[in-house]
């Protein structure tokens, strides 16, 4: 029997630019309704998350976030890991004369970016809104740190991503770079995934793995994935994801998750057999 359901948000739960659906919001009140403990599992924060859920409280009530570093059960905070702050200021020297590319924090206290200069601001999503928030470095916040990312966005197109998270993976041993499938990167401590939150979960909820369903599209689901007795992957996920998942279901542009969600609300462990035969039949056509 199903006790827990965690989703990813970005590209699994949610297509691109989009909030979660009447659909999905209907079966997760269904779910909780049903004393199943339903949560995202995310890389953002709280308030960007409960946006997605347009305002809808229920829907955090358990809740990975940060990749797991801060986890909620009946709505209150009980686990909040931060970010090496040492660790923070020798990645954002590392990337500071890069174009294009920032370094940005936040936690109860506020919020920070690192950057060359304005422009390199300016196109971001955060340009706007965190430009008041640059900082040198050597001057980023001492209080503990729980969202952090390193972005690669317009003006970047020429610089390898991918080669410059290894350098710095080597450079700051104390963190780890996660990819949830775009040019930027998650920044958590070494050894943190959403597994590490799960685990958390499973202890505070009494779920073993085998009561636990999950979605993901990216690498930085796939850990949680793997210890997740019901994985799911969505038909846009990678590969690894693809491989390392139980299930499969539809792409996130067809509210795949939504549709999933209601299902497993009024099928319960049914709805395992109807997704697993629906991937098989579109595999033969």
């Amino acid at each position: 029997m199903v006790k827990l359901v965690l989703t990813d948000m970005d590209n699994t739960l949610l297509a691109p630019g989009r909030q979660a659906s009447d659909r999905a919001l209907s079966a997760i009140h269904a779910l909780v309704d049903q004393g199943i403990y339903f949560g995202p599992a995310s890389g953002r924060d709280y308030a960007s998350v409960l946006e997605s859920f347009r305002g809808d409280e229920a829907c955090m009530q358990t809740a990975l976030l940060s990749n797991g570093k801060k986890i909620y059960v009946g709505g209150v905070l009980t686990n909040q890991t931060a970010v090496d702050r040492d660790s923070m200021v020798l990645m954002a020297k590392m990337v500071h004369d890069l174009p294009g590319v920032y370094v940005s924090g936040r936690g109860d206290a506020g919020g920070f970016v690192c950057a060359r200069d304005m422009e390199s601001l300016m196109g971001t999503t955060w340009g706007g809104r965190r430009a008041s928030e640059l900082v040198d470095p050597d001057d980023i916040p001492t209080w503990p740190i729980i969202t952090a990312g390193l972005h690669f966005e317009e003006g970047s197109e020429g610089i390898d991503n991918n080669q410059w998270a290894d350098r710095i993976r080597a450079a700051c041993p104390k963190l780890d770079l996660l990819s949830p499938g775009s040019r930027m990167f998650d920044v958590v401590p070494h050894g943190w995934s959403k597994a590490s939150g799960v685990r958390v979960l499973q202890i505070l909820l009494a779920a073993n793995a085998d009561q636990i369903v999950a979605f993901g599209d990216s690498d930085n689901d796939l850990q949680m994935l793997r210890v997740s007795g019901h994985s799911v992957a969505v038909a846009n996920a990678n590969d690894a994801v693809r491989d390392a998942s139980v299930h499969h279901i539809g792409p996130c542009t067809d509210d795949s998750v939504g549709r999933a969600l209601e299902q497993l609300a009024e099928m319960g462990d049914a709805a395992f057999e109807l997704w697993d035969g629906e991937a098989q039949g579109k595999a033969r056509a």
